[in-house]
This record gives structure tokens, sequence and C-alpha cells, in this order.
């Protein structure tokens, strides 16, 4: 029997991050009209887009599972690995597809400033949502039972050179695996589409 570290919290840490990804999907691909519903809604999406994100910082559990000497090298090879490897890639895909979807969106309804600066703002405010989450152990729905303590937290944290540091370098992290993962979805996405196009057509 293993004692690994997979256990009941990431199967929570999937459902905080696949929350902001059904969010993205009816605000921005669904949903036509931007009433006070709407708004509250994207409201609830920006605070719950950080956890996408904070995915992957679970790392550690990896991490933590190599120096383990109750994992065997097996056991880490062909299980541990694997699951993480998907884990992360899953849950940050999630948080690249609703990103990509809300600059469509913003570029679609002519936002102008705002469609060319909400990738970088939203990299920054995600990072500031995962250093609160994985440094300060806050969650999104303290933004609403706490306001006031998260405000203070935050205001008290930048206000700390190492936390800048950090959160740049979470910003930073964001940025550059979005722009990689995008990449990587148009090669996919180039490649289907011109593999469909090769097809010969089948006469029924």
């Amino acid at each position: 029997m293993h004692s690994v570290p997979v256990h009941f919290t990431v199967v929570i840490n999937f459902i905080l991050a696949f929350i902001p990804f059904v969010l993205a999907f009816y605000l921005f691909k669904v949903s036509h009209h931007r009433n006070v519903f709407w708004w509250l809604l994207l409201l609830v999406f920006v605070a719950f887009l950080p956890n996408s994100a904070y995915v992957l910082t679970d790392i550690i559990h990896l991490i933590a599972a190599v120096k383990s000497p109750n994992i065997s090298t097996a056991y880490l090879l062909l299980v541990l690995l694997p699951f993480y490897t998907i884990f992360l890639l899953v849950n940050f895909e999630f948080y690249v597809i609703s990103i990509q979807w809300a600059e469509q969106y913003l570029k679609y309804t002519n936002q102008g400033f705002l469609s060319k600066a909400f990738v970088p703002i939203i990299h920054l405010l995600a990072a500031l949502g995962v250093y609160l989450g994985r440094f300060q152990r806050l969650e999104s729905s303290d933004i609403i039972h706490q306001p006031i303590l998260v405000f203070r937290d935050v205001l008290v944290d930048i206000s700390g050179g190492k936390t800048m540091l950090i959160i740049l370098a979470l910003f930073l992290l964001f940025y550059f695996l979005y722009q990689l993962v995008g990449l990587m979805n148009n090669i996919i996405k180039a490649k289907v589409q011109a593999h469909l196009i090769r097809q010969p057509m089948k006469i029924i």
C-alpha cells in the first residue's frame, strides 16, 4: 500500500478549474445579452479563473512523491507521473481556452483597447489570485465571504518586495505557458483541418 499524495483536494482543484471554463463557454459563446445576471457571472468567472492556473502549483505533490521513500520508482513513473502530467495539462488547457474565448468575444464586440489589454491584465489577476491561494491560503469564495480580509491581505502583501517578485514570476510563467499552449493548439487545429480537407469525399 503506497502513501500517495493524490487525495481528495486534487479532485476539488479539478472542479474549481472546470468552473471558469463552463462560465466562459456560457458568457462568451452562448449568451447574447449582457444583463445584470451576465455581469454577475462575469465577476464569478474572473474570481474563479485563477483556479485553472493554480493547479500548476499542485506539482509540489509530485515533487513530494519523488522525495518520498514510500513511493516506488515504477509507481512513480507508471502512475503518478502520467496522472499529474494529464492533470496539469487538462486544467491549464481550461485556463487557455477560457481566456481565448474571452479575448475573441472582446474583439467581436469591438471593445478596442480592452481587447488588447485583456490578456496581460487577466494573467496578472490570475498571478495575484494564485499567490493569495497558495501562500495566503485564501479561496475564491473568500472574496464573497470575507472581502475585507482579502482586500487587507492584498494591500499588506503587495507592499512587500518579495511578494511582488513572486507575483511577477507567476505572471511571466502564466503568460509564457499561455502563449506556448495556444501555439500548440493552433498547430494541432491546423493539422486536423488539413487532414479533414485531404480526406476524399465518400459517395453514398
